[in-house]
Parts: structure tokens; C-alpha cells; sequence
């Protein structure tokens, strides 16, 4: 008997220091709301449960769909305290009788919740079916709030159609689920269904700015910038992660403290990545990677904060601005700058390789290398825009209307590149070997507007007047056009012209210029049979078309034929000696070493008099 005061003494100073602990709410519980007024991105779902309420329109049950944190339990919440407040049914429940206090805190008697995941049985189900006759104790209506209703089982499901098409009059039911799709169209007919939408960054900024201003703690806008992008959407992700920064004990929240406690890249970081993307070096992006992994960033973490500062480009690269933006206003003419260096295709591509890479990184060992190899392949990507303009143009051109006029900003944008493109070739970069360097740096000419001249018997439209009327001016204004420039460009001539024409164009060579805009070309010694296709209307007309692309300014092809041309002197004879000739010919080694072949067979053929090639079987 003695030792019973001495042990509750004991058990009580014990007890004291714990008391704060126990009786400490955490911010995503302590700030949940408690009025429709509080609820925060549903509008449309207020609305309609406010009207319900007014007119006395009230269903059985409601279905709320949605993402995590999107506020599905606070409003079935809210909506039973408006209809079993001892006021009610009301808009504006009174928030201090028992009914409200008990349902704030989900432990009213009449307000069943329900876990779904854990409850899922037919045996729950029909529990419930057997109480719901029973009237509620002290409330108007008896209410069952299942959460993650998804959860039930197909039994389940069955067991409560019946129930939930004509439950008694003082039942309401309310489910709520983030996966909707997985629930039968049997259950979903018998509900109002409100879907709930993600919250905005800025409404999340917003709320989180006045929890810390009641916490009493400094904040940075930027900093809860951080948190709201980090949330996805999801308020009570962001409540949780303000959670997390109030626990460091931190005097102040500003973007290093919220980089450091949630391992996320910095922006700066992010800033720099896409400006080595755009720039095409590998060697950068890899270098960033590695400072981040260092530091403490995850690869996928990077990699997340990089999507969604692509995602900002892409829109920047479409025009879409008044679409929200995950980068800071201040730092958007920067990301405006690397989006001005990079094609809106070569955007698409880079978004859809780190996103399978992310993907692909979840649960292996190996994930940095993923990570490292999807950056260098964006790296490389070549400008892929590009490409589709070309094929549109010459689709255009080949039915003989004129190319679509390109928007300001596509016009800038290959202004950009263009430019790029003659630094390029002062700087002796991507130069051909097989030609010598000019004394003279060489600058291509401004782009200009390549179209056909309309055809005599077609009367000119004023636009088509104009347009030639300034094409007819920029070809005066541009200078001669030189051989040099053409031999030096020639191997990229090869590669645009199609694997049709570019062999038989292989053997031919720019001869001269005979009159301004127009080049001559002929074939090779001895290679006047394989070069003299490229005579026809069509070849000419697809050279032309590449060249114009290239050197950006209108010319014409003419062909000199090789019929009258004598044979050099050390042609090459027939038979063996013609085979080993051949073997020793670059292009047939280039041949055979891409296709791992070997030349078994060789036959001469004669196509017209004085003229004869010979095919080989590889």
C-alpha cells in the first residue's frame, strides 16, 4: 500500500515531459479545413454540394474522385457536418456543437468511416447492410464514408448494389477513391460522382505562406515555390513537406535549406543542364550529373527536375506562355535563351528519352549509367525540325505550289541556327578534308524565300507578284556564286539528295559556273555511264532543290552529257585486270566492308556505243 503514491508519482513526472509530444498535431491535420470557404482548388465541387443543400436536391450517395491530398475527406467532412449540424441541413455549419466538433475530428457516432483497403470483405459489406436499418443515435442522417473504395472486392461490390440503389431515408452514403476506373459501372450508376482536380502550384504557395506566417516562421517565396512543385498537385503532400522543413529547426526557409532537406536540384542546376542540352555537350551534362550525385542528389531526382524544366521549354517553344511554368519569372529569360538553340522536335525527343530513362531506373543497380547514357543521347540529337521543314518545302515545291510561310518565331529561330551554321564553317569546323581551306572565311547568304517562278500562262496573284518581286531582289543583292563553295559542300549535297541518286552523283563533280545562278556538273574520267542519270529532268531538279537548301539562294542545274567525251587514256580494261582496278576503287571497299561482302562474280555490260560499265556480284 505504500508504494502505490510513491509509483503514480513516479508514473506521472514521467508522463510530463511526454505530454507536449502526445498532444502535438501535425500541420496537414491542424490546418485541414473545416468550412467550404476553406477548401482549397474545388470550387466546382462546393458549388454543387452548396446548391444541393439550398434546394433539398440531396442523393444517396456521392462518389469523390481524385488524386491524393486533393481534399476528398475534408469535404465529406464538411458536407456531413452541413447536413447533420443542429442547425442543418445548412451551407454554414456552426462549428461548435457536438455534432461538428465529433465529425472535425471523425469520431461522431452517426458519421461512420470506413477503410476500404482493410474492410473489403463480403463479410464487412453485409455488417454493414444489417446496420443500416438501425436509425442514427442523435443526428439527422446516418452516414458511411468509405475511403478507397477501389479496395472492395467484387463480392463486396455485389453485396452492396442493392443497399446503395434504396437505402432507408436517413442513409447517405459517400465513397471516396483515387482510382475510379477500377470501380464497377454497376456502383458508379448509383452515384453523383465529383471529380477533384490537382491544386495549383500558386493556390499551394498561397496556403503554405499563411501556415508559416501563423507558425510565426520566415519564408521565402521561392523556397515555397520549391515545396508546391515538389507537391505535384497534392496539398497534403505540401503540408507534409513544409512539415518536414519546420522540423530542421531552420530560423528561416529559403530555396538551399529546401534543396538540402529534400534532395532536390537546385534550379541554377537545372538552368545549366538545359543550356549543355541545347548546346550539345556531353561532357558538360555529364560533369553536372556528377556534381549533383555528390552533393547528394539522386539521379532520378535530376532527372524529375530536368522534365519539368523541358516541359517548360516545350512550352516556350510552341508559344504557349500563359500556360504555368514550373521555372521562377526571372529565370525565364534564360531558359527562353536555350530554348532559342534548340528545335521544337529535338524538345519532344529529349522529354521522351528521360522519361523512359526515369522509368527505367526504378528498382536496378545501374540507374546513374541510365541516367548518363539518356543525357548523351540528347546531346547528340541532331536539329530535327529541320528535317520535316525540308520534306514539307519539297513536297511543295514538287507540286508546284509555294512553301507555307514560316511563323516569326520559326523565321528567328533558323535565323539563329543559320548564323551558327557560317560560324561553324569560319571556325574551319565540319570543313571537308578532300578540299582545300579558302584564304577567305567564307559567309553563307541570308536565307531567302525558294520557290518556282509561276508558269507563263498563269496569271500572278499581288502576293505572288510581290514574293517573286522580292526573291528577284535578294538574288541581286547576294554575291556570285563560287566553285569553291560548292566543291566544299558537295558531300553534304551527297547525303541530302536521296541513296537513289547520291552513287551516281558520287561519280559526277561541279565543273563550272556558266551564267549567275546556274552550276554546271559532269561526270568523272571514266565514269561516264554510272554519272550521266543525273542528267534527267528529275535529278536535276532534286539537285537544284539541295543545293538551294544548303546554300540558301535560288540556282539551277545544267548537265553536261559525257556522250562526245573521249575515253581517258588509262581507262580501265575488262576481265580480271578490270576486277582488281575495281577492288582498289574506294567505293567498292566501302561496300564491301559495310556489308561484310565479297565480289564473286564480275560482268561487263555495254549500254550504248562507246560506253560500257560492269556489274559485279557481291
Amino acid at each position: 500500500m505504500s508504494q502505490g503514491p510513491a509509483s503514480t508519482k513516479r508514473a506521472d513526472s514521467q508522463a510530463e515531459p511526454d505530454g507536449p509530444a502526445e498532444n502535438y498535431t501535425v500541420v496537414a491535420r491542424r490546418y485541414r479545413p473545416q468550412r467550404f470557404e476553406d477548401v482549397v482548388g474545388q470550387d466546382h465541387v462546393v458549388q454543387a454540394l452548396r446548391n444541393a443543400i439550398r434546394l433539398n436536391r440531396l442523393a444517396q450517395a456521392y462518389l469523390f474522385c481524385g488524386t491524393r491530398g486533393v481534399g476528398k475527406t475534408s469535404m465529406a467532412r464538411i458536407f456531413a457536418k452541413c447536413l447533420n449540424c443542429v442547425n442543418g441541413p445548412t451551407e454554414e455549419p456552426c462549428q461548435v456543437c457536438d455534432v461538428c466538433q465529433a465529425i472535425s475530428v471523425g469520431q461522431d457516432v452517426d458519421v461512420i468511416e470506413i477503410d476500404g483497403a482493410s474492410n473489403n470483405g463480403v463479410e464487412q459489406v453485409r455488417e454493414l447492410r444489417q446496420n443500416v436499418s438501425l436509425r442514427p443515435s442523435r443526428s439527422r442522417f446516418k452516414i458511411y464514408y468509405i475511403d478507397e473504395v477501389h479496395m472492395l472486392s467484387t463480392g463486396a461490390f455485389n453485396a452492396l448494389l442493392k443497399t446503395l440503389e434504396e437505402p432507408p431515408p436517413h442513409v447517405k452514403f459517400f465513397f471516396a477513391t483515387t482510382e475510379a476506373n477500377k470501380i464497377p459501372i454497376t456502383v458508379l450508376s448509383r452515384c453523383q460522382r465529383y471529380d477533384f482536380a490537382g491544386i495549383s502550384p500558386e493556390a499551394i504557395v498561397e496556403t503554405l505562406k499563411e501556415i508559416c506566417d501563423r507558425e510565426k516562421i520566415e519564408s521565402d517565396l521561392d523556397a515555397l515555390q520549391i515545396v508546391a512543385r515538389r507537391a505535384g498537385g497534392s496539398m497534403r503532400d505540401a503540408q507534409s513537406l513544409l512539415e518536414r522543413m519546420l522540423s530542421s529547426g531552420s530560423p528561416r526557409l529559403t530555396p538551399d535549406v529546401v534543396h538540402a532537406l529534400l534532395g532536390t536540384a537546385s534550379d541554377e542546376r537545372l538552368l545549366a543542364m538545359i543550356e549543355a542540352l541545347a548546346g550539345h555537350d556531353s561532357a558538360a551534362a555529364l560533369t553536372l550529373l556528377d556534381q549533383a550525385t555528390t552533393e547528394g542528389v539522386q539521379a532520378t531526382e535530376l532527372l524529375a527536375g530536368t522534365i519539368d524544366f523541358l516541359r517548360d521549354a516545350m512550352v516556350l517553344a510552341i508559344g504557349a506562355e500563359s500556360l504555368t511554368l514550373t521555372v521562377a519569372p526571372k529565370q525565364k529569360p534564360r531558359l527562353q535563351a536555350a530554348v532559342d538553340r534548340w528545335s521544337t522536335d529535338a524538345i519532344l525527343a529529349a522529354l521522351q528519352i528521360l522519361a523512359e530513362a526515369r522509368a527505367r531506373m526504378r528498382g536496378v543497380s545501374h540507374g546513374r549509367l541510365l541516367a548518363e547514357l539518356a543525357l548523351v543521347r540528347i546531346t547528340r540529337l541532331e536539329n530535327l525540325d529541320e528535317l520535316s521543314e525540308v520534306v514539307q518545302r519539297l513536297k511543295a515545291l514538287e507540286g508546284g505550289s509555294s512553301p507555307s510561310p514560316k511563323s516569326p518565331a520559326t523565321s528567328a529561330k533558323k535565323k539563329l541556327l543559320h548564323t551558327d551554321s557560317a560560324a561553324r564553317l569560319e571556325s574551319g569546323i565540319g570543313k571537308p578534308t578532300s578540299f582545300p581551306a579558302s584564304p577567305e572565311p567564307i559567309r553563307v547568304a541570308e536565307p531567302s524565300p525558294s520557290r518556282p517562278a509561276p508558269r507563263p500562262e498563269e496569271p500572278q496573284t499581288p502576293i505572288e507578284a510581290k514574293l517573286a518581286a522580292e526573291q528577284s531582289r535578294r538574288a541581286e543583292e547576294l554575291p556570285p556564286l563560287d566553285l569553291e563553295i560548292i566543291q566544299r559542300i558537295w558531300p553534304d549535297l551527297l547525303k541530302k539528295v536521296g541513296a537513289s541518286l547520291s552513287w551516281r552523283l558520287s561519280q559526277a563533280q561541279p565543273i563550272g559556273v556558266d551564267e549567275p545562278g546556274v552550276l554546271v556538273i559532269g561526270a568523272k574520267p571514266g565514269y561516264n555511264s554510272v554519272a550521266d542519270p543525273c542528267g534527267t529532268d528529275d535529278a536535276r531538279k532534286r539537285i537544284a532543290e539541295c543545293l538551294q537548301w544548303l546554300l540558301q539562294r535560288p540556282l539551277s542545274v545544267r548537265y553536261e552529257s559525257s556522250e562526245t567525251a573521249a575515253a581517258p587514256a588509262d581507262a580501265p580494261e575488262s576481265g580480271p585486270r578490270r576486277l582488281e582496278q575495281l577492288m582498289t576503287d574506294p567505293l567498292v571497299q566501302k561496300v564491301v566492308e559495310l556489308f561484310e561482302a565479297r565480289v564473286s562474280h564480275f560482268e561487263a555490260e555495254t549500254r550504248r556505243e562507246g560506253d560500257d560499265s560492269a556489274t559485279a556480284d557481291l
